[in-house]
């Protein structure tokens, strides 16, 4: 049973530009970050990578806008996930959203410092990655507001600098010929392996946009709100991360993106004019945008905890909300000082493979809950709807919606498949979510621990 008293609810202070920033923050920083990742093993058909991974991005999206105007709570996906098939699912899609954000702070604070070390070229990057996950720690504790404040801030500042950076690069430097020459045959270069690895690193690209719907419960009018952020980040995302690959590629071979994996924008504006002047300022707005993108993962993870906790998948202590600032100050402090031990690993393509696998697990689960909600509660006021539907039956069948669910899929099977280390390491996560599940649940309801502990041992061998 769903309790939420009112001492633990949480304050409503996102507007439209809040929300929206929530969710380009969140994926606009992978564009700083993936475009020498994916290069290294897409070569010139990094644009093309991009556009198989873009598929998932939008079919998942407008999903994620039709479901978060719909069921405007906390714990997006895992919300989602138990409304339409139970509790069990819930928890998966949480527990793999949890894994993803918790990724995505560490991920992004070293993103963030690596760009820093432009300027303090001796530092230490890890220290100065957990040092800044510690500092944003402190200012979710304060509340959203303030965490939504800094995301608005810092997104308007890197979205007038990207456009700088476009306007400049193809006004004066950019080479339609040399483009061209970098379009191979695939089986030839960069080979068949590479290219499809090349597609599972571009989900990278594209992670975040779960964030709007997670801040849903904190959203001012969320059945307008939501819709309307989700459909911007689409658009900008979708913008940057075409116009910003083909034009590198234009400007600088694909070795050169992939030889400076942590910082891919850097060399690319060293070919523009005025570089003395620019590199500094697309290094401090990559420092701000992988900053920006870490603190959402922190307003993340902890709002799909509150969720969770509230809906008794995890432990009831975890949704406790601080009495002053009103915030799930709990979930905030355990997942942020989790995320600064993992910053210290500095495996960046590591990192990436696990961040993909939770950001999958989401994506496939809103898709299809919404396809099981279409038919379940097809009178469910929906302020927004995944267009392009055939009437079946007593429900509606959004196509769209269809082919995301199989696109993610087929992209998780790739994932899955080829990213060893990472699929390793995410077994291991989810035996461990399935073994506190049954356990927690069997505490909870009072039943034998045995029973449960004979169902553990059946899901792990």
């Amino acid at each position: 049973m769903e309790i939420i008293t009112n001492s633990n609810q949480l304050k409503k202070e996102l507007g439209l530009l809040g929300s929206f920033s929530m969710g380009f923050a969140d994926v606009g920083a992978d564009i700083f970050l993936a475009l020498g990742l994916i290069a290294a093993y897409a070569h010139g058909l990094m644009p093309l990578a991009l556009l198989v991974a873009a598929i998932v991005y939008v079919t998942s999206g407008l999903s994620y806008a039709e479901l978060g105007s719909a069921i405007p709570v906390s714990g997006g996906s895992s919300s989602f996930g138990k409304r339409a098939f139970g509790q069990l699912v819930g928890f998966i899609a949480g527990w793999g959203l949890m894994l993803d954000y918790t990724i995505d702070i560490a991920l992004f604070a070293v993103a963030s410092a690596g760009y820093m070390s432009f300027f303090f070229p001796g530092m230490s990057i890890p220290f100065a990655a957990s040092g800044m996950i510690f500092l944003l720690l402190l200012v979710n504790l304060l509340g959203i507001r303030e965490s939504s404040f800094v995301n608005s801030a810092l997104t308007v500042v890197v979205i007038a600098i990207l456009i700088v950076i476009v306007d400049l690069g193809y006004t004066s430097a950019f080479s339609l010929d040399r483009f061209a020459a970098g379009i191979t045959p695939v089986a030839s270069d960069p080979g068949v392996n590479s290219f499809l690895y090349s597609i599972t690193l571009a989900i990278v690209a594209f992670v975040g946009i779960e964030s709007i719907s997670q801040g849903a419960e904190e959203t001012r009018r969320p059945e307008r709100v939501i819709p309307r952020a989700t459909l911007m980040a689409i658009f900008f995302v979708l913008l940057f991360a075409f116009l910003l690959s083909i034009m590198a590629l234009g400007i600088v071979p694909w070795q050169v993106l992939a030889d400076h994996m942590d910082s891919p924008l850097v060399p690319l504006v060293q070919a523009l004019p005025f570089a003395n002047l620019l590199v500094p300022i697309v290094a401090f707005a990559g420092f701000l945008v992988c900053l920006v993108s870490a603190n959402t993962g922190i307003i993340g993870v902890s709002r799909v905890a509150y969720f969770m906790s509230n809906a008794g998948m995890i432990s009831r202590r975890v949704n406790w909300v601080h009495p002053k600032f009103r915030t799930p100050w709990i979930t905030i402090t355990l997942f942020s000082l989790i995320a600064m031990v993992l910053a210290y690993s500095g495996d960046m393509i590591f990192l990436g493979e696990l961040y993909a696998f939770g950001a999958l697990t989401a994506y496939t689960v809103t898709n299809f809950s919404l396809l099981k909600l279409r038919f379940a509660e097809p009178g469910l006021p929906r302020p927004f709807k995944v267009p392009l539907n055939i009437k079946v039956g007593r429900g509606e069948l959004p196509l769209v919606t269809v082919f995301g669910a199989v696109a993610c899929l087929a992209i998780f099977y790739l994932v899955a498949t080829l990213h060893v280390q990472g699929r390793n390491f995410a077994a291991l996560w989810f035996i461990a979510g399935f073994a506190y599940f049954f356990l927690y649940r069997a505490y909870n309801e009072n039943r034998n621990f045995r029973e449960a502990v004979e169902k553990v041992q059946k899901i792990v061998f």
